[in-house]
C-alpha cells in the first residue's frame, strides 16, 4: 500500500511540475517573448543538457524493452519449480552460475534489472540474483568485444572481466537475505485474467508492467545524470585523478555522473590515455553497476534499504579492488 501510494504521490508531482511548465510557456506567448526562450534555447550549456539527456533515454529504452520482454518471456514460459532445479541452492554456487547469466541474456545495464527482478521472484536462490543484477551487462559477449575493439588489449577485457566478476560474487554472497521478499518492491500489474490470454498476449502485458515501471525511473534519473553532466566541470575530477587513489575515486564517480550504457563506455574510457588501466576498468564497471539513471531504476524495482546497502557496498568494494589492483596492475 505504501509503494502504491508513492506511485501515486509521483504521478501528482509530475502532473504539477507539468501544469507549472504550461503556464509559464502560455505566459511568455502572450507577452510576446517568445524570442526570449529561442535564446534559452540556444544557450550551450542548455543543448548541451538536452544532446545528453536524449543519448541517455535512446541508449536506455531499447535495452529496458528488451530487458522488459526477456522477463515477460521467464515469468510465463518457465516455471518455477524449472528454475530451482537448474540453479544450485548454496550462495557460492548460485552466484557464480548466475553471473555467467549474461551469455544467455546479454542485456544492457538497464535491461537486467527488470530480469533479475523477475529471476528472484520465480524463486532462485538472493544471492544469485543478485549477482546477474551486477554482472551480466558487463560480462556478456557484446560488452567484452567491444572492451576490445575500443583498447585492442586482452589485459583489460580480463581485468573488466575478472573485477565485476569478484565484486558480483562477494555482493551477492554478502548482502543476499534468504527471504526474497526483503527485496523485491511489490507493484500492482495491471491486465486481464491471464487464463482468457494466449502465451505471446501474456508476455506483453507481463512485459509492459515492467516496460512502464523501469521507464519513468529512467527519465528521472537520466534527466538529473544530464543535469550533472552537463554543469559539473569535469576538470575538478580529472585535476585530482593523477593521484592512484584519487584517480580511482574521480573516475567512480565519473562513471555513476555520466551513466554511460556498458556497451559503449570503454570507448570513453580509452580517452582517458594519461590515467591508469585500473582507473579505467573501475570506470567501466562503477556505471553499469551504479550510475545516477541506474539507480532510480533500482528504486523502482527493489525496496529502498535493499538499494541502499547495494550501493554501498558496490561503491567501497569497488574502490578496495580498484586500490589494491592499481599496484598490481602496472
Amino acid at each position: 500500500m505504501k509503494e502504491l501510494n508513492k506511485e501515486r504521490n509521483l504521478k501528482k508531482v509530475l502532473i504539477f511540475l507539468g501544469a507549472i511548465i504550461a503556464l509559464v510557456i502560455l505566459n511568455i506567448w502572450q507577452s510576446g517573448s517568445f524570442y526570449k526562450l529561442n535564446q534559452i534555447i540556444k544557450n550551450p550549456k542548455i543543448q548541451v543538457f538536452t544532446i545528453i539527456l536524449l543519448a541517455i533515454l535512446i541508449e536506455g529504452f531499447p535495452f529496458i524493452l528488451i530487458g522488459s520482454l526477456i522477463s515477460g518471456s521467464i515469468d510465463v514460459l518457465i516455471s518455477e519449480e524449472k528454475f530451482k532445479k537448474f540453479f544450485p541452492k548454496g550462495k557460492f554456487s548460485s552466484a557464480i552460475v548466475a553471473s555467467f547469466f549474461g551469455f544467455l541474456f546479454p542485456v544492457c545495464s538497464c535491461g537486467e534489472i527488470p530480469v533479475s527482478r523477475r529471476l528472484i521472484k520465480k524463486g532462485i536462490p538472493t544471492a544469485g540474483g543478485i549477482s546477474y543484477l551486477l554482472a551480466t551487462a558487463i560480462i556478456n559477449p557484446i560488452t567484452l568485444f567491444s572492451t576490445y575493439l575500443a583498447f585492442s588489449s586482452l589485459k583489460i577485457v580480463f581485468g573488466r572481466f575478472l573485477v565485476a566478476f569478484i565484486c558480483s560474487i562477494f555482493i551477492g554472497i554478502l548482502i543476499a537475505p534468504k527471504d526474497k521478499n526483503e527485496i523485491l518492491k511489490e507493484y500492482e500489474e495491471e491486465h486481464p485474467d491471464d487464463e482468457n490470454l494466449s502465451k505471446i498476449d501474456r508476455i506483453l502485458f507481463h512485459s509492459e508492467d515492467d516496460f512502464i515501471i523501469m521507464g519513468k525511473y529512467l527519465i528521472i534519473g537520466a534527466t538529473l545524470a544530464s543535469i550533472f553532466s552537463t554543469f559539473i566541470p569535469r576538470e575538478v575530477l580529472l585535476t585530482i585523478s593523477k593521484n592512484k587513489i584519487l584517480s580511482i575515486l574521480s573516475m567512480q564517480i565519473l562513471s555513476i555522473i555520466l551513466s554511460l550504457c556498458s556497451y559503449a563506455d570503454a570507448f570513453v574510457a580509452n580517452t582517458f590515455t594519461y590515467l591508469p588501466d585500473m582507473s579505467k576498468i573501475i570506470f567501466m564497471i562503477s556505471g553499469p553497476m551504479m550510475s545516477i539513471s541506474l539507480i532510480f531504476v533500482y528504486f523502482a524495482a527493489f525496496k529502498g534499504k535493499f538499494v541502499k546497502k547495494l550501493l554501498i557496498s558496490v561503491f567501497l568494494t569497488l574502490f578496495t579492488i580498484g586500490i589494491i589492483g592499481s599496484f598490481i596492475m602496472r
